[in-house]
């Protein structure tokens, strides 16, 4: 029974991780003696008409999942799982970059216990309210997600088909939830690079004791970040299309495509220009022992940049002749 399949398919695509297996279950079982029951009552066997019948009967799977969902939060079960997912990552790596940043400083400071207390106290606080400005931020942008959701038109009871379901294609459907962690991390992207973008860096004290601040992004990663803030814009307006057409229509295939050919053009010019990554190794090694650390940081730090620069054309590259494929396939 490929229809009741697919149904119950779509039912646990509305319904939390935890309890979905169990809940799929219990609703398998209750269509299956449904089905049972109206087989033996007009005497015949089980056919694709009956099927049809009693789930246009239970509803779409958004109403049957509905029922089995608690009440609205700030952030529902549909968003949870990918709330709690991204924001481990990105808490992780504001703590990390605490960590660090806190250990570079006690290295380079000459102090006593007493104010060595007070120096460790007041970055773990600062490390903690950056935490929580991070994690509110988070938040919001999944609270507004949820709100958008929220208002999405709901499935017309009435004249919802069971056999629609047929003409669905994996190739096709894009499922709302996917598209949130890109634009979670694009919107975080955004605001980090062009609003932190130049404090990004080593800071520090020089040999002399004088505090230091070498940023790590270079001159010309800035003079990319318009084309980059550009791309990332379109993706932004790509995956709110997707979301709100709920499948892969052609205009959207060929707009996919043409960001991707932008993107490998910008990524091309990235690694054969001047590094993204500060160079400034001879001002550093000028520096102390301190400014030769960060050096040899910073010099590893551009050629990893420059591949994983590499990695992402080929990655773009492949996904855009994938696209061009499909399309081809199509016509």
């Amino acid at each position: 029974m490929e229809l009741l399949d697919k149904y119950i398919a779509q039912v646990g695509e509305n319904l939390p991780r935890k309890d979905r297996e169990d809940i799929l279950k219990e609703i398998r079982s209750i269509l299956e003696d449904t089905l049972e029951s109206r087989s033996q009552a007009e005497g015949h066997p089980l056919d694709e008409k009956m099927v049809v019948s009693v789930l246009k009967e239970f509803g779409s799977p958004s109403k049957v999942a509905a029922s089995y969902l608690p009440p609205r939060y700030l952030i529902g079960p549909r968003l949870y799982p990918t709330f709690i997912m991204l924001t481990k990552i990105i808490l992780g790596i504001v703590l990390l970059v605490g960590i660090v940043t806190l250990s570079v400083s006690l290295f380079q400071q000459t102090l006593t216990i007493e104010t060595g207390i007070e120096f460790i106290l007041k970055k773990v606080l600062e490390i903690i309210g950056s935490l929580l400005s991070v994690f509110g931020n988070i938040v919001f942008v999944f609270a507004c997600i949820e709100w958008a959701l929220s208002l999405a038109k709901p499935e017309d009871e009435q004249t919802w088909d069971p056999t629609s379901l047929k003409n669905e294609t994996d190739i096709d459907t894009v499922k709302p939830l996917s598209q949130v962690p890109d634009i979670v991390l694009t919107i975080f992207s955004l605001i980090v690079l062009n609003l932190f973008g130049h404090q990004i860096g080593a800071y520090f004290n020089d040999a002399a004791g004088q505090p230091v601040f070498i940023p790590a992004l270079s001159a010309e990663f800035f003079r990319y970040l318009p084309l980059i803030n550009l791309i990332w814009v379109l993706g932004l307006v790509l995956s709110i299309a997707l979301i709100r057409a709920g499948k892969w229509q052609p205009w959207t295939r060929w707009f996919k495509i043409g960001l991707d050919a932008l993107s490998i053009t910008l990524l091309v010019s990235m690694v054969s220009g001047r590094s993204i990554v500060t160079d400034a190794a001879d001002k550093l090694m000028a520096m102390g022992p301190t400014g030769s650390q960060i050096a040899g940081i910073y010099t590893g730090v551009g050629y990893g940049m420059k591949a994983l620069l590499i990695v992402l054309i080929i990655v773009t590259a492949i996904d855009a002749v994938q696209g061009i494929i499909q399309m081809v396939k199509r016509k």
